[in-house]
């Protein structure tokens, strides 16, 4: 099971998440910050909280094949997160020519209208 923490305005209850991530590591789960390089991203949670994923967000990505800065920042986050250790998942992709630029930038993981869109029912 993965949970995801929302990377927004910060973390209030820093100690609070913390311990909760320490118990559900115990069991197997895994923890995702969700939205990263939106709002106030904060480099300093990724290195204290022991995530296992970043999701980076859609609005970087949905412009990351045409967009020279989106790309820089895409690159950056990749780079600092394999050197933790943390895989990444784009959000937001929605067709093959996004899919295909955040391929070459070593994105691990990828999810978006290009796959599925989402469904009430999996199976």
């Amino acid at each position: 099971m993965v949970f995801e923490i929302v990377e927004s305005e910060g973390i209030e209850n820093f100690n609070e998440v913390t311990e909760f991530i320490k118990e559900v590591k115990k069991y197997g789960s895994k923890i995702a910050i969700d939205d990263f390089g939106t709002g106030y991203s904060n480099f300093n949670y990724l290195m204290k909280l022991n995530v296992d994923y970043i999701k980076i967000d859609g609005s970087i990505i949905k412009n990351v094949h045409k967009d020279k800065s989106a790309e820089i920042v895409t690159k950056t986050i990749v780079l600092f997160a394999k050197e933790l250790g943390i895989e990444t998942i784009a959000e937001f992709v929605s067709e093959e020519e996004i899919y295909n630029k955040i391929k070459d930038l070593n994105v691990d993981y990828s999810q978006g209208y290009y796959f599925s869109e989402p469904k009430e029912n999996i199976g």
